[in-house]
């Protein structure tokens, strides 16, 4: 390959590397009202995402830990079969109604950092092939 791929695919990672924190900050300041909305209806008493409420307080990592506990939660739930609705429940509640939006302001910024760290992952897998 040429030096000018190489250097593409480097500008590649960079850039979603950069781009991965940008939902980060989301997850952890606007997103978080919405993690909260759903911890209080969907915790039950014995349910991870109590556990964690009570265990993470409010601080930036706790917020993340959080986040991604009510992630995962609304993750299980969404798939059919009952395997995943037993793990939904071992999280929280399964069968409460949320409204899309807040589902949204969980959901998409998660994937999103996701995404970006997966693009970094493949970009620095080809380099690695090619140099």
């Amino acid at each position: 390959m040429t030096e000018e791929t190489i250097a593409i695919l480097a500008y590649i990672g960079f850039y979603s590397l950069f781009l991965g924190l940008l939902p980060l900050l989301v997850i952890i300041t606007i997103g978080f009202r919405y993690v909260v909305l759903i911890e209080d209806r969907v915790a039950d008493d014995a349910g991870g995402i109590a556990t964690a409420r009570m265990l993470w307080r409010g601080g930036v990592i706790s917020r993340f830990i959080r986040s991604s506990n009510v992630f995962a939660y609304i993750l299980l739930r969404s798939f059919p079969g009952p395997f995943f609705k037993q793990r939904a429940a071992l999280l929280g509640d399964p069968d409460v109604n949320l409204p899309k939006i807040w589902q949204a302001w969980v959901l998409v910024p998660a994937l999103f950092l996701f995404g970006m760290l997966a693009i970094a992952l493949i970009a620095n897998a080809i380099l690695k092939t090619l140099v």
